[in-house]
């Protein structure tokens, strides 16, 4: 290789560096907010291939998914199809629109308080939508029903081998906790709750009288609905 195509090329390279670090500059000047969609991608993807910047990456895949909204929902699979994303960048990717769903759920906790099982079981149904596993979910509550903490306490299915009242009454304790609402999720779509939900259920109620830290619902979490164990008296 010729040294006038050496310095040609790390020429390139060093043009290619500025123009990534350009949102950059733009974040540090202005604040996140003003960052376009496509320089919010050039900073999560860093670094683009000789063939293709990073500009033109971020471009490529917006006008291929259409928006961000597509492109959250992109699987590994699928993003590493595109010439500069391997495994570790497509991963980074997934990370960072993940990062953005759950504090999003967050914030729309903590705006208020919980008002009704209708209103927590909708919000649920939208958050379990797409999950494969059977998880426990505990939201816990303050004396006016404002939320601490919503925390995963098992992942598997409700039966006594796995699931127990005490490690959920840990929590509320730790927490100071005065109210909690249980919630899990059926993969399988159906809302009809198993004997072993109903079991746990009642030992739940139980525990939480004794303890004086109130379990006002179990909600079940299908693909498009809920069931409220309280709303239909079996709690």
């Amino acid at each position: 290789m010729t040294k006038e195509v050496n310095v040609l090329l790390k020429s390139e390279r060093r043009s290619d560096d500025v123009i990534a670090l350009r949102p950059r500059e733009t974040v540090c000047q202005h604040g996140v907010g003003a960052a376009t969609d496509q320089e919010l991608l050039q900073i999560i993807l860093r670094t683009g291939t000789a063939k293709c910047s990073t500009s033109e990456l971020a471009s490529l895949l917006l006008h291929h998914f259409g928006n961000l909204a597509f492109l959250s929902r992109a699987g590994l699979t699928e993003l590493t199809q595109f010439s500069g994303i391997g495994p570790t960048k497509a991963v980074e990717l997934q990370a960072a629109f993940e990062l953005g769903r759950r504090s999003l759920r967050q914030m729309q906790l903590r705006q208020g308080v919980v008002v009704s099982s209708r209103l927590l079981g909708q919000q649920m149904v939208k958050k379990f939508r797409g999950c494969q596993q059977e998880q426990l979910v505990v939201v816990y509550l303050d004396t006016k029903n404002q939320v601490i903490q919503e925390r995963i306490v098992f992942t598997g299915g409700l039966n006594s081998s796995v699931a127990h009242p005490r490690e959920i009454y840990h929590y509320a304790v730790l927490l100071s906790a005065a109210r909690l609402i249980c919630l899990h999720n059926h993969p399988s779509g159906q809302l009809t709750p198993s004997s072993h939900d109903l079991a746990f259920s009642k030992r739940l109620v139980q525990c939480g009288e004794l303890m004086g830290i109130d379990c006002l619902d179990h909600l079940i979490i299908g693909h498009d609905n809920y069931l409220s164990l309280r709303e239909e008296n079996l709690l």
